[in-house]
This record gives C-alpha cells, structure tokens and sequence, in this order.
C-alpha cells in the first residue's frame, strides 16, 4: 500500500510537472506567434486590408499626392503621364493606385521593390506612417539623395510681366528652396512650365489653349531663372518667404523627387504653372486647400493672392532686373556719361581711356559700372559671342578694379516699384453712366483679367495692357433698350520705351465683337482683328508717348460684300500724374480699301483715379467717325476688383 501510494503520488506528480512543462510551451508558442504577428501584419495582404479598413485613398494626403481633383463622377487625377501610375486604373480609381502602390513598395522581395522607393518616395513614407508600420520595418528602405537634404527655407518667386512673350503675359510663379548657402542665387529653383517644341505665333497659342504642349517640373539653380527672367527678359523678380518648417519642405522635396521627368497636359488658363505649383505647397502642409480654389481660370496673381490669403508669406524682397539698374543708372548719370560708358561697354573706346578723364573718381566708377552692366546684358541677350563678351568684360572689370570700392550701393538705391500683393485682384466688374450724342446711357461692363493702360497697378510706369473676355453692354433708358457694345477676347497692347540701350518695339493685338455705325447710319455689330507695330519714347511732362502702323479686317452682314481691309495708324501718350491718377490720350485712323469702303476716325483722352486698392473710378471723353457719321461721348465709370 505504501509502495502503490508512493507510486501513486509519483504519478500524479509526473502529470502534474507534464502539465506545468505543455502550459510552459503553450505560453512560449504563444508569445512567439505574438513576436511574429507585426511582420504577419506587414505582409502586402495585410496591410492592403488595413488600409481598406482605414479608407486611406480617401485620405486628403493620398489625394494631394495624387494630384486627384473632383469631377461630376468620381475623381480623376491631373497627372496625364501613364509612368506616373502603378495601377492601369491609377488616373480615376485612387483605391486601385493605392493598393498597387503598396504591392509594389511593400513586397517581399526588397531588391524588387528598391527601384520604386526613391521614384515614389513621398508615398512610401507617408504610407509607412499611415498604415502604423514600426520604424525598424522596411528599414532597408530609403532614398539616401533625398534624406541628405537639409533644406532651410523656401520662397515663392513672382517674376512680373513680359510682354513680349505670350507665354508670360500674366506673369509666372515658381519656388526656389534654400538649403543653406549664404547666397540665395545658389538656392533650387522648382519650376512647372510647358515643353513648347520651338513652336511660336499661331500655332504656340492654339495648342497652349487646347492643352496640346506637356508640362513639366524641373529643378535647376536658382541663379539660372534669375538670369532667364532678370538678365533676358527684363522681368523684375518678387520673392516672398515662406513659412514652412523643414520637415514640411522634406514633404514637398519627396512630392517634388515623384514627379521628376512626369507630364501633364499644359493648359495656359488653369492647368498652367501657378496652378500647379500649388500642389507642391499642399504636399508640403495638407491642411492647405489651394487648388479648390480655382476652376474655369487661374492667374498667377490670383494664386499669389491665394497664398498669401492662407497665411503662408512672412517677407517680401525685390530683385530688379538687369534693364531696371541699367535705366536707374542712367537716370542719375549726365548724358556724356552714359555715351563714354555705352561706347566702352560696345568696345568701340577701350575702358582704360575712362581713367584718364580729368573726372571725379565717383563719376569714372559709374561710367565703368555701367560700362560692365552693358557687355554682360548684350551676352545674354547674344548680341556677341562668348570669346568676345570675356574680352571686353575683362578690360572693362579691369579698368574698373583700379579705381576702388564705390561708396553708392546701386541695387539699394533703386526704388521698388508697388508690391503686387498689394494690386487690386485680377477680375473687375464696372458701372456707370454717361451720354452719348446727347442720349444717356448707363453702362456695365465684366472684365476677367486683368490691366489696361490707364492702370496703376501690376505693371508700374509702363504702357502695358491685357484684357480677356471684356463684355459691356449698354442700356438706354428713353428707349429701353440694352444693347451689347463690345465683347474683346483678347485685347493685348505693349507700348514699350526706348532709350540709348534699349530699342524695344512697341505693338498691340485685338480681336472681339465691336460696334460702330455703318453706312445705314445705325450702329451695328461688326467683328475685327487688328495688329499693329510702332515706336515709343518718353519725354518729360508729355508721358510715354508712341506711334503705331496698324491694319485692320472687319467682317459683319452690315458691310458692303459683308467683310472691310483697311490699314491705319495710331498714336497717343500715357502720362502718370499722380501715384493715384493716370490718363490716356490718343487718335486714331483706318482707311479702308477692299471690301467696304470706308475710313474710320476716333479720339479719346480717359483719366483714371485709384480710390482703394480695389476700387477706381475713370472718366472718357472720346469721338469716333465712321461711315460719315460722328459719335461723341462722355462717361463716368466705377470699377470693382475682386
């Protein structure tokens, strides 16, 4: 008995220390499977599933990334290139790209997935994050040349209005990133333009309207598009801080690595390079809602607007262009000065005869200043070749390092012109009243974009004017009647000045419905297009005075053989009186000679005064001849920008 209760208890203690070793190696499984489950949970299958569950691609900053807008059905994205995509459905199915996007970063096989990382860099991070991934996963995964980058600051560039480029009429927008040079020229320019293939005229225009060029983001030095837009063109350049904190620029800066050597279809009046550059700034802070904000059109002072409106701009700085300090230095030399220095600059007069000049020293460092500003715009420009621009550059430079450290800071001593952020807005609607040939009229009058001559805004003392979509129409009270007046698609006019430097031409461009009176004596609607070409130079107290070649095609069933080609010329003045009141002054006449035969003749002095930054009154006095019959007419006019 005692040996069976010895065997007993035996027993019972064998299975007891089995249980207590099956619970040990129960717990040790068990602890095992719990090590193993987040690398489970990492399996592309798993993390599709979390990702569902979290509804990711509905998430603001998958859809930021993916450059996806709304639209009646669904949403597409405004990236057109298929390289771009990593689902054939990416384009217009986000949950699709989303789940292909993680197939493809987060697979197995490392080596597979590498040449994806650093491509779609921005997605793999903000992925990894948003779907809880631990840091220690996917740790072989990482795009080196983009994590080196310490950036500092990042600024919004504003290159004013070129003219003569009608890619640029409205101005342009791009960023420039400083990674910590003391000098900001050496910062990364990002910009977003169209790849025009060399096209100009007609065919540039056309193609820019339909969406026919591709665009593209490209990051060159920042020095490179101060001299393209400063040096060339002679675009004066507005750079405007932002204030994005490092990590925030890191974000864009992956953003900016995805869509490297990636298209879209470039559409000059919304899908163009201030729009785009938005998206940059929204992959940088999400929260920013930028390109809702747009829909039929977008300017690049509007988007200025819009950035500043989302409290994005600490600071402001002007850069003039290379042509503003070469004007500002000759203002303020004596004509003798500017031609010694015009002639050294041409290599027509070696620059060490300035030295000898029994002149101040002052007087010699201007001369040879100037000198060195014209040989290095002429190479720019290309007016000589590199092997001649170092050799009058260098004589010019070593003439001039004989005489010292100047004590005048010429780019300081520039006035900048008005800040475009405080412009009035683009878009201006207008009312008022006046009488025509003894009848009163009132007159309304909607004008998207954006300046005409008599404004004081955008483009400072300058004759510059851009009107899109111009309509006003007219009622007549005595009669009750309204009537379309005039209906410009595009009225464009560059009177531009020139100097001993410079020899710009002057030209204009319109095309619209218009109205005036025909051989019946009733006014009707006829529509135009005119082009013309001239000369422009100002004179003290007389303004900006020009002179124009223009011809003329008419086309309306109220003409004799229903069409009328005439050529005629223009000229005029355009005189600043005040920071807050200009006029225009000009006479007009177009003989015409096939078709309908006819001459047409017009004056017209218009005064504009700024009231507010968005409010402007204007007042016309004008005649016009046509078809043996006179119109004269005074106005009063209220306009309201916004």
């Amino acid at each position: 008995m005692t040996i069976r209760r010895s065997s007993g208890c035996g027993a019972f203690k064998s299975a007891a220390s089995f249980f207590v070793i099956f619970i040990f190696f129960f717990l040790l499984l068990f602890s095992l499977a719990e090590a193993k489950e987040p690398v489970e949970n990492n399996s592309t299958d798993q993390l599709i599933k979390t990702a569902a569950e979290k509804k990711l691609y509905d998430d603001r900053y998958w859809q930021i990334l993916m450059h996806y807008r709304e639209q009646t059905i669904g949403v597409e994205s405004q990236i057109d290139d298929p390289a771009f995509f990593l689902s054939q459905d990416g384009k217009t199915h986000p949950k699709a790209e989303l789940e292909a996007t993680i197939q493809t970063l987060f697979q197995p096989d490392a080596q597979a997935a590498a040449p994806y990382i650093c491509k779609f860099y921005a997605r793999f991070v903000w992925l990894k994050e948003a779907l809880g991934i631990p840091a220690d996963c996917f740790a072989d995964r990482t795009c080196p040349e983009i994590d080196q980058i310490s950036p500092r600051a990042a600024y919004l560039i504003f290159p004013t209005y070129f003219m003569n480029n009608p890619s640029t009429l409205f101005s342009h927008t791009l960023l420039a990133i400083d990674t910590g040079y003391t000098n900001k020229r050496l910062s990364n320019a990002v910009n977003y333009a169209a790849y025009t293939e060399g096209r100009t005229g007609m065919s540039f225009a056309l193609r820019g309207l339909v969406g026919l060029f591709k665009g593209y983001y490209t990051v060159t030095p920042y020095y490179k598009k101060i001299q393209e837009y400063a040096d060339i063109n002679q675009r004066d350049i507005w750079e405007y801080e932002l204030n994005l904190t490092p990590e925030e620029i890191r974000r864009m800066i992956r953003h900016i690595k995805e869509l490297d050597l990636i298209y879209t279809d470039y559409y000059f009046f919304d899908e163009n390079c201030s729009y785009n550059i938005l998206f940059l700034l929204e992959a940088a802070r999400p929260s920013l809602h930028l390109t809702d904000q747009f829909f039929l059109a977008v300017i690049p002072i509007d988007t200025l607007e819009v950035i500043q409106n989302a409290g994005l701009i600490t600071s402001s700085s002007y850069r003039p262009a290379r042509g503003t300090r070469i004007r500002h230095q000759v203002s303020s030399m004596a004509p003798e000065d500017v031609h010694a220095a015009l002639a050294a600059g041409r290599g027509e007069t070696p620059p060490e005869d300035i030295l000898s000049r029994p002149l101040p020293a002052e007087r010699k460092i201007e001369i040879l200043d100037l000198a060195a500003d014209a040989v290095q715009y002429r190479f720019v420009k290309e007016d000589i070749d590199k092997k001649g621009y170092q050799q009058q550059v260098l004589a010019v430079l070593n003439a001039r390092s004989k005489l010292g450290q100047s004590e005048k800071d010429i780019d300081a001593a520039i006035p900048p012109p008005p800040d475009p952020l405080l412009g009035h807005k683009s878009r201006r609607a207008s009312l008022g009243f006046g009488i025509e040939n003894g009848d009163a009229f009132m007159d309304t009058r909607i004008r998207p974009a954006m300046t005409d001559l008599v404004d004081m805004d955008y483009i400072h003392n300058q004759g510059a004017q851009i009107e899109f979509w111009d309509i006003r129409g007219r009622y007549y009270p005595e009669d009750r009647r309204f009537a379309l007046e005039k209906f410009d698609a595009l009225d464009i006019v560059s009177i531009a000045p020139r100097d001993v430097f410079f020899k710009p031409y002057s030209w204009k461009f319109n095309t619209g419905v218009h109205r005036k009176p025909m051989a019946d004596g009733k006014d009707k609607l006829y529509y135009r297009i005119n082009a013309g070409g001239g000369l422009a130079s100002p004179f003290p107290f007389l303004g900006l005075c020009y002179a124009m070649v223009e011809s003329e095609a008419d086309a309306g069933g109220r003409l004799e053989d229903n069409f009328a080609l005439g050529a005629g010329g223009e000229t005029g003045t355009v005189l600043t009186l005040t920071p807050c009141w200009k006029s225009h002054l000009y006479g007009r006449a177009v003989r015409f000679a096939l078709g309908d035969a006819h001459a047409d003749y017009s004056a017209g002095w218009i005064h504009n005064f700024r009231l507010t930054q968005n409010n402007q009154v204007s007042l016309e006095f004008s005649w016009e001849k046509s078809h043996a019959k006179s119109v004269s007419l005074m106005e009063l006019m209220w306009h309201l920008y916004y």
